[in-house]
């Protein structure tokens, strides 16, 4: 960033700073991508589904990707 910019965003505080600010804004807002569930995993050895990487009923590290539509 410049000093240029600086001063700018400093001292006036015109069209142009705020279309820049709403900008920036727009770039770090969530997307849809962002709010995607995560793949569903399944534990290899109580069958538990879940996005956990760790299966919380065995307490390994157990999970994998089902394979299939059933996991078979």
């Amino acid at each position: 960033m410049s000093m240029l910019w600086a001063f700018e965003r400093m001292l006036w505080r015109d069209a142009k700073v705020v279309e820049e600010q709403r900008e920036h804004a727009r770039a770090r807002a969530r997307t849809d991508e962002d709010e995607a569930a995560p793949p569903a995993l399944r534990c290899k050895a109580c069958g538990y589904e879940g996005p956990e990487r760790y299966c919380p009923r065995c307490l390994a590290n157990t999970m994998v990707k089902p394979r299939g539509p059933r996991g078979m």
